[in-house]
């Protein structure tokens, strides 16, 4: 399991990108202390995990693609309200890291039943990638 108990209890806000942090904003800052991997901004992914954003991600125009066994550092789309707009740090098995309007800053299951039945996909960063299109704004 990836150590990460010094994000535990960062507090949330909606597009927060520091010192509050929204679930995207969350997932970049670990991935530039822990992997000095700075996660660009793209359309959608300014103000929160909106669904342009999420549509990216699966659609493969960012630096995402999708894997069918998630490992730690790897990414796990949910889909809340009808529609995609939460994610969370693959940590291991079964675990997350992650912060909602709930909650701050917490490791989690995403296999709980509440979780489980609303993952959309498991992605993994690819900073090789290159966008092929942008999304009709």
């Amino acid at each position: 399991m990836l150590d990460v108990s010094e994000y535990i209890g960062l507090p949330f806000q909606s597009g927060g990108r520091g010192p509050r942090y929204d679930c995207y904003g969350l997932l970049r800052l670990v991935y530039a202390d822990r992997l000095a991997i700075e996660i660009p901004e793209h359309v959608g992914y300014t103000d929160t995990m909106t669904p342009v954003t999420a549509a990216m991600i699966q659609g493969g125009l960012v630096d995402w693609r999708r894997v069918a066994a998630p490992e730690p550092w790897d990414a796990v789309l949910f889909n809340v309200d009808g529609r995609p707009n939460h994610i969370g740090l693959v940590i291991a098995p079964g675990w997350m890291l992650h912060t909602t309007r709930q909650k701050d800053a917490c490791i989690e299951q995403y296999t709980r039943p509440y979780w489980r039945s609303r993952i959309e996909g498991f992605y993994r960063y690819d900073h090789d990638c290159r966008p092929s299109a942008s999304p009709a704004e």
